[in-house]
């Protein structure tokens, strides 16, 4: 999932971080006592790692848990998620540099408790890179050293209150991106309610406990049903979405027929192309070897992508969609380098096409392109396209030409999935 918070790229590398603040003439005075709180053996290594390349043998290094935290350390490092309480010495000592790592769903709440000012937060998991610029900024507002070359102290005071101003915003993004989660979870609960019960009196009418209809009725009930059913699966997805929960994990892989679920998404798609008087053409090859795939989330892809072809086609226009078996050297090109073979669906359209600027950045949550009354929606039908793609061990892309645009997907064959990712396929 792209968030807001994930298009915040900090080049900690632009601060011009050193490898070793003695090289620059920080002469440490004193070793630095640092206390790690927290159980992580691979943040402790981390740790380790990067004092030994900041300031090797000036250092004194500590790990314990949340009960008895010594008091006068120079830095602390707390590990909230396997150290929930709040260490008494990180609040004790006024002068100590305080580093908090915590995930991402307890960042607001934690910052709220905590006093506003005297903590560094870290959002998991932690980069080497930017535990490494944290540590460099901690040690130099400890004034631990001495530095010889004038103006050398106003241009690291500059560099850390720019890295300062970095974090505090990536921080910012963070909380706002988790409350924009929490809204769409909430707004997607509500949404369920009453989703399921017109499934239900669907489901009734169909069964003929309300009495009998005529087999044209019955038709167009049965459509309803069948477009219920594709907003139940939409309405979980962005769930799944918004969650940025392990979507392959839910995948309920079969040897599934990839020719069935391209007619279905036809037949789901057909009002909307009759009503705009399209042309759609099929052009589906046998697949070479067996495909193993979720023939319901395949499905909600191949909608998603005929409804956004739709969308932008004119009236009279037309849809081709295209089929065929990919091999070896197919997939390297598209950047499958784990695959032998697969299967390449292309669903091309006569629309106003893409800026070829736009192309990396459609598949990502709420953008939308074209002119406003183009577009409907949040903008998460290709979002959730590539999501499921990407659980598929896919790749999912989108090309433009002199007229129309071209969304591409290619999957990956039977054997490209192991033991785990059968476990969940009913075979």
């Amino acid at each position: 999932m792209h968030s807001p918070a994930a298009r915040l790229v900090i080049n900690l590398q632009m601060l011009e971080l050193s490898p070793n603040i003695a090289s620059q003439g920080y002469v440490l005075e004193r070793s630095i006592l640092v206390c790690l709180v927290g159980a992580s053996q691979a943040l402790a290594d981390a740790c380790r790692g990067n004092l030994e390349y900041i300031c090797p043998a000036s250092y004194h290094f500590e790990q314990h848990g949340s009960s008895g935290v010594p008091g006068g350390c120079d830095i602390y490092i707390w590990d909230f998620e396997s150290s929930p309480t709040v260490p008494n010495a990180l609040i004790a000592s006024e002068d100590a540099a305080k580093v908090v790592i915590v995930n991402k769903s307890s960042l607001s709440s934690l910052r709220r408790k905590l006093p506003a000012a005297g903590f560094t937060y870290l959002q998991n998991p932690v980069t080497p890179l930017s535990l490494r610029a944290v540590l460099e900024s901690a040690i130099a507002r400890l004034e631990l050293g001495r530095d010889e070359r004038p103006g050398s102290s106003r241009l690291r005071l500059d560099r850390d209150r720019i890295l300062q101003q970095l974090l505090e915003t990536n921080l910012k993004l963070h909380e706002h991106d988790q409350e924009r989660t929490n809204f769409l979870t909430r707004s997607i609960h509500d949404i369920r309610v009453p989703l399921t019960a017109i499934q239900g009196y669907c489901g009734l009418l169909l069964a003929g406990q309300l009495g009998s209809f005529y087999p044209e009725q019955t038709q167009i009930l049965e459509r309803m049903q069948r477009s219920l059913t594709r907003l139940g699966r939409l309405v979980e997805a962005m769930m799944d979405l918004g969650a940025g929960s392990q979507f392959s994990n839910k995948l309920k892989l079969e040897h599934a027929s990839i020719e069935t679920s391209v007619q279905q998404a036809v037949y789901e798609i057909a009002p909307f192309v009759e009503r705009k008087q399209i042309v759609l053409s099929l052009d589906i090859e046998p697949p070479n070897g067996a495909l193993l795939f979720d023939a319901e989330q395949l499905e909600q892809v191949l909608l998603n992508l005929l409804d956004n072809a739709c969308k932008f086609t004119p009236s009279g226009g037309s849809i081709t969609i295209r089929g065929r078996s990919v091999g070896a050297r197919g997939l390297v090109k598209i950047g499958l380098l784990d695959a032998t073979a697969g299967y390449r669906i292309d669903i091309t359209d006569t629309g106003r096409g893409i800026n070829p600027e736009q192309l990396e950045q459609i598949f990502d949550e709420h953008t939308s392109f074209g002119r406003p009354m183009d577009r409907s929606g949040w903008g998460l039908g290709l979002a959730i396209c590539r999501m499921i793609v990407d659980a598929h061990k896919g790749r999912i892309w989108a090309s433009t030409g002199d007229q129309g645009s071209s969304f591409s997907f290619v999957l990956p064959a039977a054997h490209s999935f192991d033991d785990s990712h059968l476990s969940h396929a009913a075979v």
